[in-house]
């Protein structure tokens, strides 16, 4: 058997035992996290900020705001696998049972929160705002999703998560000013 042939086998083999894995979290999430409250608590969080964003959204600038938020949500997805893969944390409940990270973070309140920041206190400075959402991120939001029972970090301490959060709106906020100047000179 040549090297390339043990590799395929050896990638069936893993494909296998992750189709299985997968197997037995669907069967749990259908019979022990489906509809509980905290099932119910990642729907919430997957649906009213976005709620409250199409009503307070600066309809003028969505474009360049939902373009920032856009990136946010694929780093914060991105990391999260990476965070999770890496067992650096887990979650104790899923939305859906086709994603191990937290997807009510990865892809609503993450993006919106970076959003809203964007659009309100313009004259603040983005240093400022970038420091405030990476603490309230790392300090505020991760200890009462542990306090829930949502998150629970293994290597993972908060701290880490603020340079993270901090450059993750610095450039969100850099590629929605620099979108906006775009769309302003198109007229």
């Amino acid at each position: 058997m040549n090297i390339e042939q043990k590799l395929q086998n050896e990638i069936e083999r893993i494909a296998q035992e992750y189709e299985k894995i997968h197997n037995e979290v669907e069967a749990l999430w259908s019979s022990q996290i489906v509809f509980t409250w905290h099932w119910w608590l990642d729907v919430g969080l997957s649906v009213l900020p976005w709620v409250l964003w199409l009503i307070v959204r600066d309809r003028k600038r969505q474009h360049s705001l939902f373009y920032a938020g856009l990136f946010a949500m694929l780093v914060a997805v991105m990391l999260d696998k990476v965070g999770v893969s890496q067992a650096g944390w887990k979650y104790n409940s899923l939305l859906l049972p086709y994603f191990v990270q937290y997807l009510p973070w990865d892809i609503t309140v993450m993006p919106v929160v970076t959003m809203l920041f964007i659009q309100y206190f313009p004259k603040v400075s983005p240093w400022i705002k970038g420091a405030v959402f990476g603490a309230a991120a790392a300090y505020v939001v991760g200890p009462i999703f542990m306090w829930l029972g949502v998150y629970e970090p293994s290597s993972w301490e908060h701290h880490y998560s603020l340079p993270i959060y901090f450059v993750i709106f610095m450039i969100s906020y850099w590629l929605y000013y620099r979108s906006l100047r775009e769309c302003e000179a198109r007229g």
